[in-house]
């Protein structure tokens, strides 16, 4: 099976703004077209831990990705800033597979989105994660 194979329909390659997400390979997106998107991740070699599995802090980058992303998608022009995250580890990950989020606003505040987000494998749930995140508003012109 070739790389291009295991990357499922929809993600696309977008250049991150964010250096440490371009470095881990952060690159691949779903715009589900209805306010979502989707981080996706095929994991290799530099994401591995000292047993050969995905390292932990992978799918925690890949959540905060996605939970930050999901907060503002609806507006380019928003910032986020992570507040606080809670990241409950379900099942590893292997080197090799493909990482993706599920996210969803729980609720949206003038300052705060509250996101959660789900790294799977396929069917497999890896990681859940629940986000509170800073909107960081344009500011207006004058």
């Amino acid at each position: 099976m070739s790389k291009a194979d295991t990357i499922p329909e929809g993600f696309t390659r977008v250049v991150a703004d964010d250096p440490y997400e371009v470095h881990n390979g952060l690159e691949l997106h779903h715009d589900l077209g209805d306010g979502r998107v989707e981080v996706g991740l095929l994991a290799d070699a530099r994401h591995a831990n000292e047993y050969g599995r995905v390292h932990g802090a992978v799918l925690m980058m890949l959540a905060d990705a996605a939970l930050c992303m999901n907060s503002r998608w609806h507006d380019s022009n928003e910032g986020a800033i992570t507040v606080s995250a809670t990241n409950n580890f379900v099942k590893g990950a292997m080197i090799g597979e493909f990482l993706q989020s599920r996210s969803h606003v729980v609720r949206r505040t003038r300052q705060f989105s509250f996101v959660n987000c789900d790294i799977i494998v396929g069917d497999r749930v890896c990681m859940t994660s629940t986000g509170i995140i800073k909107r960081m508003l344009p500011e207006p012109e004058s």
